[in-house]
Formats: structure tokens, C-alpha cells, sequence
């Protein structure tokens, strides 16, 4: 509709309506397990069923119908809740996949039927991940997802196990550093990585 989701850094989150040249905010308020889980927003995606998704520092994942906030927390006792409370990036796939990444808890595919969340996590070797910070996902045109971590950038083949990772080497072709912030596909299916060295 043209409306703008706005997330702040300690000051929730805010919808400006374009038509009404109107601000709302929406606040974490401890007594209401309704409302926003946290007020520092880090991600926002919007997906195929037009249901806003929010990634909080410390706050988890909230999903958003536009009446009531629901949280999904980690919990040490339950294996396949979110894998950390700290929620960087959210994307859609074209398969309608919602991959969550996270600080420190490495990348986690949610499970809507469910609400169950399947982890893809570093463990001492480079792959799958070569870092549990995930800072972009994209998927490119031919199905494959690139994940962008704090370790350097992995690429998911698509309908494949196998896995390959680019990272910062002596070669001067290679990644420029080894955090991968942001990450695009442009018109010729060229991939562009932005990092903390350009």
C-alpha cells in the first residue's frame, strides 16, 4: 500500500501511514504478552501473507497481523525453538522458506506449520557455516541461497548437500573482508557483497 515500517534503535516500532500523514509507534509493554517483545528492531521482512516479521536485539522473532505481536523466543530447553534471541537478518525465499539469521546462534529455517525452527549452525569446521554471525541472506535466480556471516560468505547450492565458502585470502581476487554485511543480485545475475572493506 506504500506505508513505511520503520524499526528503531530503542524506540520500537513505528508505521507511517501515507495517506493519513499519520506516525503510530508500537512499544514493548511488560504487561501486555501481546505487544512488542523488544523495542531495539534490528530486521523487518513482510511476507507472501502480507504478516510482518520482526528481528529484535534480545527480543527474538515477533510476527505482526496488525492487532496483536507474536514472540518466538530460544529456550536452552527446547532444541528447536529460535537459536538465539538476537535476530539480524529475515528473508523469504521464492519457496516461501523464512530463514532467520541470528547473533551467535547461526542461521535457522522457520517452520510455520509447526513453529518449529531447523538450525544450520558453525561448529568448529568452516562448513556448513564458517560463523554463527549471519548478517544477509539472498537467494539468486537459479535457487541458490548466500548467507553472509561475520566468517565470510557461504553459498546453499540449490537441490544440493554440498555447500562452498568465500572468504578473505593473499589472493587479490578474493573476498575483501571476511564480514559480509549486505548482499545483492543484480539485472545479469551478478552477486554483490558489501563488507567492512568496501
Amino acid at each position: 500500500s506504500g506505508n513505511l515500517w520503520i524499526g528503531t534503535n530503542g524506540g520500537g516500532l513505528i508505521f507511517f501511514d501515507r495517506k493519513q500523514n499519520t506516525f503510530k509507534q508500537y512499544l514493548h509493554d511488560p504487561n501486555n504478552k501481546n505487544s512488542l517483545s523488544n523495542n531495539v528492531i534490528v530486521s523487518l521482512w513482510i511476507d507472501h501473507e502480507d504478516v510482518l516479521w520482526i528481528g529484535t536485539y534480545f527480543g527474538g522473532l515477533n510476527s505482526f497481523d496488525g492487532k496483536k505481536f507474536t514472540h518466538y523466543r530460544h529456550s536452552d530447553s527446547d532444541s528447536l525453538s529460535l537459536s538465539s534471541d538476537n535476530v539480524w537478518e529475515i528473508y523469504e525465499d521464492k519457496q516461501n522458506n523464512l530463514w532467520i539469521g541470528t547473533l551467535g546462534g547461526g542461521l535457522d529455517r522457520f517452520d510455520r506449520k509447526t513453529n518449529r525452527f531447523e538450525h544450520t549452525q558453525y561448529k568448529g569446521t568452516q562448513y556448513p557455516l564458517p560463523s554463527n554471525y549471519i548478517s544477509s541472506v539472498l537467494q539468486d535466480k537459479e535457487g541458490n541461497l548466500w548467507v553472509g556471516t561475520s566468517g565470510g560468505l557461504t553459498v546453499f547450492e540449490k537441490n544440493k548437500t554440498d555447500t562452498f565458502c568465500y572468504q578473505q585470502t593473499k589472493d587479490k581476487n578474493s573476498l575483501s573482508n571476511n564480514t559480509v554485511i549486505c548482499l545483492l543480485e543484480d539485472s545479469k545475475g551478478r552477486i554483490w557483497a558489501g563488507t567492512r572493506e568496501g
